[in-house]
């Protein structure tokens, strides 16, 4: 029920750098669509991303404001709204800026961030993106 593995690049900012930290989260449910859309000044994408991440599927979560307060935050990921999240396991880390991701193929921006907590194994957070 849950296949896919995804990479989330949280973003956060260095001494005025800004930096990206990876993590591979494994056992979520990805559903993506592409498109376009023709408008009066061109066409534009509209893709779009469900990701469903069960809290079983990593103990390491930890929500958005504690993130960006840990001082040492390897091995903790949180969810995020302008985050990005790529299907399947990465191994590339961001060197300048979030553009080096484009180079992979279901790169997508999280928009929007869900918490389904129903106290036991349905609880997941449901992720939307573009």
């Amino acid at each position: 029920m849950f296949p896919h593995t995804v990479t989330i690049y949280n973003k956060y900012i260095d001494t005025g750098i800004e930096k990206w930290q990876r993590t591979v989260i494994s056992g979520v449910f990805w559903n993506s669509s592409k498109g376009a859309a023709v408008r009066k000044t061109g066409v534009s994408t509209v893709d779009g991303l469900q990701l469903i991440i069960p809290f079983s599927a990593s103990s390491f979560y930890v929500k958005p404001k504690e993130w960006a307060a840990l001082e040492d935050k390897s091995g903790h990921w949180t969810l995020q709204s302008g985050d990005i999240v790529i299907l399947g396991e990465q191994s590339y880390e961001v060197v300048k800026s979030s553009s080096e991701l484009k180079q992979f193929d279901d790169v997508l921006t999280i928009t929007n961030v869900d918490t389904r907590d129903y106290g036991g194994s349905m609880s997941h957070w449901e992720v939307s993106g573009k």
